[in-house]
């Protein structure tokens, strides 16, 4: 058997890089500082090889060491199994993290649409990452997850917390009516404050969607009509509840849209865009800073790239930016 073969019999890899290490520096000493390990324990690793091979590897003397013509062989051959182990190491790592590679989204009320595209488009250059969809209606939904973990990142509308990553909005959503499928304005394709200044406006619970309720006053406001309002603490756009008011002709909700119980319209209401300027809500990506996995960056990359828009409508009212 070739002197150099017998090496790779040896189970420690550590034994294999003191070697390298103190062949390198010609000097114990100076390769266990390389390795950030003490002189000891690394002098018992040469020993132990040389035991096991049953070959002095060095000379040892007062300046360092020196290769002894067994050790010069064996050195070569120790640096070429080295590299492949490394190699085995990094395919091993790969194999990993595409076996298990997985992207977990939050998506807010609405936004499926949005998300699916991008998983559509993600999955052209990903094709062995999973994406795990979970609920997240309410700013406070999508927050509490990313901080526990359970989501990398959130399609989401403001506000947002300052203790997060937010990207440059993707897009720019219409805040909708929702109004009783009766309504005189229901066959229209659209309608704009104005319209509805004598409808009474239905309010949900301003902290569900802070950022919204204070842009639709607003749309009031700029257009000089104080709306006639009805609170509706345990109701809104977003439920049954809320549905029930609009079809009874209690009036009226302005919102993201209505949940879909079925394959088609829910009955009873109607969705229109209001088509007042500025009438509009920012959707963002919202991740933990310095947090993202390389998959979850790629995602994010892939829904700014499909949705790059050359024109962002400005904000009004607030910024939708919470502090941390």
């Amino acid at each position: 058997m070739p002197i150099w073969y017998r090496i790779t019999a040896l189970m420690d890899f550590r034994h294999i890089r003191a070697f390298i290490a103190v062949a390198d520096a010609l000097s114990v000493t100076k390769a266990a500082e390389r390795l950030h390990i003490s002189q000891p324990p690394l002098s018992r690793h040469i020993q132990q090889l040389e035991n096991e091979l049953g070959l002095t590897l060095f000379v040892r003397h007062r300046q360092g060491v020196t290769l002894t013509e067994p050790g010069r062989q064996l050195l070569e051959k120790a640096r070429a199994w080295e590299a492949a182990a490394q190699t085995f190491h990094e395919a091993a790592k790969e194999a990993r993290s595409t076996e298990g590679a997985r992207v977990r989204v939050g998506i807010a009320w609405g936004l499926w649409d949005v998300v699916n595209r991008v998983r559509i488009e993600f999955a052209k250059d990903h094709p062995d990452v999973t994406v795990e969809a979970s609920d997240a209606y309410c700013w406070f939904d999508s927050d509490e997850q990313l901080r526990s973990h359970q989501l990398d990142l959130a399609f989401a509308r403001p506000p947002y917390d300052a203790s997060f990553n937010v990207s440059d909005p993707i897009y720019y959503e219409s805040i909708q009516v929702i109004m009783c499928a009766d309504s005189p304005l229901a066959g229209r394709e659209s309608v704009s404050v104005r319209d509805l200044a004598d409808e009474t406006l239905l309010l949900w619970e301003r902290h569900a969607a802070p950022v919204l309720y204070d842009r639709i006053l607003d749309l009031y406001a700029r257009n000089g009509i104080t709306p006639k309002t009805m609170p509706t603490p345990n109701a809104g756009p977003f439920n049954h509840a809320g549905m029930m008011l609009v079809a009874s002709g209690k009036g009226l909700y302005m919102g993201y849209g209505v949940p879909q119980t079925g394959p088609t319209p829910a009955s009873g209401v109607t969705v229109l865009p209001l088509n007042d300027a500025d009438a509009t809500i920012e959707v963002s990506i919202v991740s933990r800073r310095n947090d993202a996995s390389a998959v979850a960056a790629d995602f994010i990359a892939c829904a700014q790239q499909l949705y790059r828009r050359p024109v962002l409508v400005p904000r009004i009212a607030e910024s939708g930016r919470r502090a941390s």
